[in-house]
């Protein structure tokens, strides 16, 4: 068997605006999503979808780098020699200067095809060490202070067992809002808290103690990732696990950075920033020989957040699944519904071969506009 073909439909999704913490573009209500597929020579197809850059107007860019750079990469390759195709296109990264969203959507479509080439569903292929987990409600920004509360009690009644608060960027505003869940939720209920890199160093202690005082599972992204030595005295300095290392480049070979540098104490990733499923088990199995945990985070739509889910479902060392709600927001170009949660508050790997979801090929090509 081999790759003949890799194609690229851009096409559109309008949903309500959205948005994570001041200083960041708003989701103004359209997103260009792509959706990939990788051909072979004996009829067998491998999806993805991604989204292009977080959103926005930039898919016709992104599909302009996988149709010129990654596809004379790949077409001619075996599809089922993963970790081939994987490492040559890291290899030609070095040169290619390819956006850290290029090369997971490649990955993932690989792994459902080897799925589906394989009768099984990916976290099996993996190896298997479970086919639910926890998930914990992941918020978006919300207008003021006193929305989080009633809202955290929202989602505490559909069922979730833990919460995960994006706020604005501004350290006291922020705390209110973090004091008004927490009474809101109770002492004991597992709450997470994300800053989106916004604070100083300053800035990011002082929250840092806050936390420490009202009780956090996980204190995310308090400095920009790239400031391995300021995340590392904050780690030092606070007892609340510090979790970073999420939006970097560089995919797990960065993250042996702060590893080796002890800056953080969790680290994060996903199928799509980290470059895939491949680069994904490797962090995974990084962070667990160095006793650590790995906290996978949102794919950006519902098709990797399941790619996410086969990898949690493969490793030990993930305690939840995230998902933003509402979670239609992320929701498109499938033919299934959304994730959610079960009565118990887990949510459930797919059974199918592969990723396990199916593209709703009508509905892209009706919306595709590249």
């Amino acid at each position: 068997m081999k790759i003949a073909d890799v194609k690229v439909n851009v096409f559109t999704h309008k949903t309500r605006p959205f948005r994570f913490r001041d200083g960041f573009p708003a989701y103004k209500g359209q997103l260009d999503v792509l959706a990939v597929r990788i051909c072979t020579d004996e009829g067998v197809e491998g999806h993805s979808l991604s989204l292009a850059c977080q959103g926005g107007g930039s898919g016709r860019i992104l599909a302009e780098m996988l149709r010129t750079v990654i596809r004379p990469v790949v077409v001619g390759e075996d599809p089922l020699q993963r970790e081939r195709i994987w490492q040559k296109i890291w290899d030609y990264d070095t040169l290619a200067f390819l956006p850290i969203y290029a090369q997971g959507p490649i990955d993932v479509a690989l792994w459902d095809l080897g799925g589906k080439v394989a009768g099984m569903p990916i976290y099996q292929m993996l190896g298997g060490y479970r086919d639910k987990v926890l998930a914990y409600a992941s918020t978006l920004t919300l207008p003021c202070v006193e929305d989080y509360g009633p809202h955290a009690l929202e989602l505490k009644a559909h069922g979730f067992k833990a919460i995960k608060l994006h706020v604005w960027g501004n350290p006291k505003k922020d705390i209110a809002a973090y004091r008004e869940v927490r009474k809101a939720v109770g002492g004991d209920y597992v709450l997470m808290f994300d800053a989106a890199c916004a604070y100083n160093h300053e800035e990011a202690l002082w929250v840092g103690k806050q936390l420490e005082e009202i009780g956090c599972y996980f204190y995310e992204s308090p400095l920009r990732d790239y400031d391995l030595a300021g995340m590392r005295d904050l780690a030092d300095q606070l007892t609340v696990p510090t979790a970073v290392a999420e939006m970097v480049s560089g995919s797990y070979f960065t993250c042996a950075q702060f590893v080796a540098f002890k800056a953080g104490d969790i680290l994060r990733g996903d199928v799509t920033i980290k470059g895939g499923i491949s680069p994904l088990v490797k962090l995974a199995h990084l962070c667990e020989a160095f006793g650590m945990m790995c906290e996978v985070h949102t794919g950006g739509n519902t098709y990797a957040d399941m790619a996410n889910l086969h990898v949690i479902c493969a490793i030990k060392n993930c305690a939840y699944f995230e998902m933003i709600v509402p979670s239609d927001l992320r929701h498109f170009g499938l033919k299934d519904g959304p994730l959610d949660i079960d009565k118990d508050g887990y949510v459930h790997v797919s059974k199918k071969p592969g990723v396990g979801l199916e593209l709703d090929w009508d509905k892209i090509e009706a919306e595709t506009i590249y």
